[in-house]
């Protein structure tokens, strides 16, 4: 579908007629309207849904607490379009979903109101290096989804590439119980090692490679360890049960999807922590990022190419690095936020009818 007939149907159809008709937004109350998703970042395909994202101002009955309206979701032509009240505090925390909202390119605005321009010409003030946290953990839940799904295809993975996933699992498991149980980190190490078989124990399964704990620990509860133990047993009885029940052909699809969108959101949070900028739509690595949605960096087996993982480790590195470096703030400054966008933008219709 072409922008104009985005912006047609947006503007003149019946599915897109509630933003234009619902009390919370219409023209007087919209601040922008853009595309989202895939055809904002300039990855979209044939069949590629358009996502429509937007901003609202509150009303007056909204700011004194009469009543309450914090988004408008439309399932049925995924559009959503968020309070101003609660974008801002969405955006003051770096949402990636949400802050590449401010940085499309020009055309991909549907709708831009006076007042919302003021919104995307201060858009800068929004960028800290929170970027390394919000989009770096965002790229790792990507990982996450690729790494649990590959795990399900015995063909994909190596012995003990899945392990060393199923590792990365139980330690993040282990975490949660830390924070729940409150004992030390090095209380317990969890890792990957060759299968040795102990005195007495004839064989340890047909495993070359399993996993291994060293465990460093006195007088500890043993109503905690036993919580451990049934939390990190869950664990990989879930992955052990699952190798080899992976749709293949209706997941290799996601999973090049997913691959995409891991590297996207590395690309972004570098160019915010190196530039103090952000293009969603880049030009620059638009041919790198289909190549892996179009499957050139898996290999016969249906895993990531060696080459995909080392541009992952590539640009976690210097995501690293720029963290150390960049000149952006650790938070946005609150004040500046209300000088520069919230006092015009409520003062111009906040209480008019007493002006």
């Amino acid at each position: 579908m072409t922008l104009e007939e985005i912006k047609d149907k947006v503007f003149n159809s019946k599915e897109y007629e509630f933003l234009w008709t619902d009390p919370h937004l219409g023209k007087d109350k919209i601040l922008f309207l853009c595309l989202g998703g895939s055809y904002s970042y300039g990855t979209n395909i044939e069949t590629s849904d358009v996502d429509i994202r937007g901003v609202a101002l509150n009303s007056e009955k909204d700011i004194l607490g009469v009543t309450h309206f914090e988004q408008r979701q439309d399932a049925a032509t995924d559009t959503t379009v968020y309070s101003l009240n609660k974008f801002i505090n969405l955006v003051c925390d770096c949402n990636p979903n949400i802050i590449e909202m401010l940085f499309c390119k020009p055309e991909h605005y549907i709708y831009v109101s006076p007042l919302g321009q003021i919104l995307l010409d201060n858009r800068k003030l929004f960028l800290t290096n929170r970027a390394f946290y919000t989009f770096g953990g965002y790229a790792h839940a990507q990982l996450n989804r690729l790494e649990n799904a590959l795990t399900r295809d015995e063909h994909a993975l190596t012995e003990k590439e899945i392990n060393e996933h199923i590792c990365r699992s139980v330690n993040n498991c282990l975490q949660n119980c830390i924070e729940k149980l409150s004992f030390s980190e090095d209380a317990f190490k969890i890792y990957v090692d060759e299968n040795t078989p102990y005195e007495n124990v004839s064989e340890v399964g047909n495993e070359t490679y399993g996993l291994y704990c060293d465990v460093n620990l006195k007088h500890f509860p043993l109503s905690y360890f036993r919580i451990i133990m049934a939390e990190t047993s869950n664990v990989i009885a879930d992955y052990k049960g699952t190798v080899g029940q992976r749709n293949k052909k209706k997941d290799d699809l996601h999973l090049n999807k997913h691959a995409m969108h891991l590297i996207r959101l590395y690309f972004m949070c570098n160019e915010i922590l190196r530039d103090g900028d952000l293009h969603t739509f880049s030009d620059k690595e638009h041919d790198l990022l289909m190549d892996i949605r179009n499957g050139k960096y898996r290999t016969e087996t249906g895993a990531f190419s060696e080459a995909f993982y080392d541009l992952l480790h590539k640009l976690e590195t210097e995501a690293e690095e720029l963290k150390a470096t960049t000149k952006l703030p650790r938070k946005p400054n609150l004040d500046e936020i209300y000088e520069k966008i919230l006092k015009p933008i409520y003062n111009s219709i906040l209480f008019k009818e007493n002006k």
